[in-house]
């Protein structure tokens, strides 16, 4: 065995043997009588052309052979009873016998012949194919095809054991580069990892005596042996995994650590025992965790439940238990909501609260986006919800409009109406009746605006004119404000004439001007009625200058007599 561990730590290195690779001569001499072989089989190819072509044209061919040999001199005692188509059949038999181990000659001379038994074998076929040519050469052609026939059964001979001491070869190499990585834990199996090295030792010196049928047995049964080692090394990783996983699962974390660490001191590069020591770390709290969690959830306690299972999942993302836990538990809060919400939106639907309904079915639809029973429930719960809207909604704008004379709050639910359901008679009706109400109490405000103003301007006649407008657009429900019972009683008292004395000298046209209008005359004293406005009085006189007065008459003011005379010459 020490030799094959030298030899495995200095591994020998296959290299390509050639056939006389450094004799340039002999490699010509071969090219060149590889050209002449063919040549030959050329000239053959021809010769058996012409020979064809000459028997086919004797019509006699026994008594022209006779007739030869009487020419020669030669004697049925000295001629051989051979034919001159048996001859020829025996050349062309010879040749294709010569061409095959020729071409099996040059396939074998490339092949890696780095071993005695291999190298004295070809040595060997080189001799029975040489001796064949000298028989071919002394027209020996029964002799040397069989001779040929020998070179090629030895050349299948030679392939076969080179193809052998190659598979052993390999054979060998591998059983040292699996010895190598199972050596550190042949105390696992000891027995097997000595048996293997006994086996491979035999093997190896087959190979070397060029016994290779032998060799393969001795290395597959070095092969087996190892492959027990490796077997009691997997059992062993995975009894330690196992038993690992088994400590984690029990939240002894202590005794998981030590099992993984087993298994590393075989494997130190497994990567699922360095990440199961990490989760033994915290083996025990997970544990902990997920029996408190399944406390709470015997308990009906599902959020509480699912916090513990939660802590336990982030603490350990590999353990089963509570990732587990967080999904059942979750669905279990999702029934019980779902029969939760699904419950209130049944009894909200029954007693026409349909807000209430559609928000729990959809709240329980969300919990199963592919319960279509709820998606068809809201469908309905909204039609009938639309319904009753509408019903509610005129309920409310016909209050609005005969209780509370509410005209633009009415006529903003009949709007939403339309927008609802844009064919609904009550709605456009409700729409011109308010729409008409409200156009009549803005025209009655609007007038009653301007007749205020106008009243504030003294222009009396046409702020009893805006009041008269108002009074037609004013609805016959709707009461005058304090406000404006004092701009009637203020535009009643302003529309009384007022008496007012004008005294003159019957020498001057006097003539007023406003909203009671006097044609000029002249006059001594002359009481007028006058309605009150602003007036604008004139004297004229022949000779002299005018004069003008400014007159404000005013509804329940005595008015002072007024004078005029013009009495300031030009």
């Amino acid at each position: 065995m020490p030799d094959m561990e030298e030899n495995h730590q200095n591994p020998r290195k296959h290299r390509v043997i050639h056939w006389n690779p450094e004799d340039e001569d002999a490699a010509e001499r071969a090219r060149s009588s590889k050209r002449k072989l063919i040549a030959v089989g050329v000239s053959a190819a021809v010769f058996v052309v012409l020979l064809v072509s000459v028997i086919a044209l004797w019509e006699n061919p026994d008594e022209d052979a006779k007739a030869l040999t009487d020419r020669l001199g030669l004697t049925d005692e000295t001629v051989p009873e051979v034919t001159f188509q048996q001859a020829f059949a025996s050349r062309s038999k010879a040749d294709l016998e010569l061409e095959t181990s020729n071409s099996g000659l040059e396939k074998i001379r490339q092949m890696r012949v780095n071993h005695p038994v291999l190298t004295t074998k070809l040595v060997a076929v080189e001799r029975e194919f040489l001796q064949g040519e000298d028989l071919m050469k002394r027209k020996a052609f029964d002799r040397a095809f069989e001779t040929f026939k020998g070179v090629n059964v030895q050349i299948e001979d030679f392939s076969n054991l080179v193809e052998a001491k190659l598979a052993t070869q390999e054979m060998y190499d591998n059983f040292l580069t699996r010895v190598d990585e199972l050596k550190p834990s042949k105390h696992l199996n000891q027995e097997a990892y000595d048996d293997a090295f006994d086996a491979a030792s035999a093997g190896k010196q087959f190979l070397t005596e060029g016994s290779f049928t032998a060799s393969k047995t001795k290395l597959t049964e070095a092969t087996d042996k190892l492959q027990a080692l490796a077997d009691s090394i997997s059992n062993y990783i995975r009894e330690n995994a196992a038993l690992g996983h088994r400590y984690i699962a029990q939240g002894q974390g202590a005794k998981a650590i030590e099992a993984f660490t087993n298994l590393l001191s075989i494997d130190p590069q497994n990567e699922n025992a360095i990440l199961q020591i990490e989760r033994a770390k915290t083996a025990d709290d997970v544990f902990n965790l997920v029996k408190k969690g399944e406390v709470q959830e015997r308990s009906e306690a599902f959020e509480e439940a699912l916090v513990a299972y939660q802590q336990a999942f982030r603490k350990d993302q590999k353990s089963a238990k509570a990732q587990n836990g967080v999904s059942r538990v979750r669905r279990k809060i999702e029934n019980r909501d779902f029969s939760k919400y699904l419950t209130i939106a049944q009894n909200a639907e029954q007693s026409y609260r349909y807000d209430e309904a559609i928000e729990n079915f959809q709240l329980a639809l969300a919990i199963f986006p592919d319960r279509k029973e709820l998606a068809d429930s809201i469908v309905r719960a909204r039609k009938d919800k639309r319904q009753s809207d509408i019903t509610t909604l005129v309920t409310r704008a016909y209050a609005l409009e005969s209780e509370n004379r509410d005209w633009e709050g009415a006529r903003v639910i009949y709007q939403q109406l339309i927008d609802m359901e844009p064919s609904l008679q009550e709605a456009k009706d409700g729409l011109l009746r308010t729409g008409k109400v409200i156009r009549s109490i803005l025209r009655y405000e609007k007038y009653l605006e301007i007749a205020a103003i106008e009243a504030k301007r003294l222009q009396y006649q046409l702020a009893r004119q805006s009041w008269d407008q108002a009074m037609r657009s004013k609805p016959d429900y709707l009461e005058l404000t304090d406000e404006a019972k004092r701009l009637q009683q203020h535009l009643i008292t302003q529309s009384r004439p007022v008496q007012v004395l004008f005294i003159s000298d019957m020498a001057t046209w006097v003539s007023v001007q406003g909203p009671t209008a006097k044609k000029p005359t002249k006059l001594k004293e002359s009481t007028m009625n006058l309605l009150p406005g602003d007036y604008r009085i004139i004297g004229r006189k022949k000779g002299y200058e005018d004069i003008q007065y400014r007159l404000q008459v005013r509804g329940g003011v005595a008015q002072s007599p007024l004078k005029v005379i013009c009495d300031e010459k030009l």
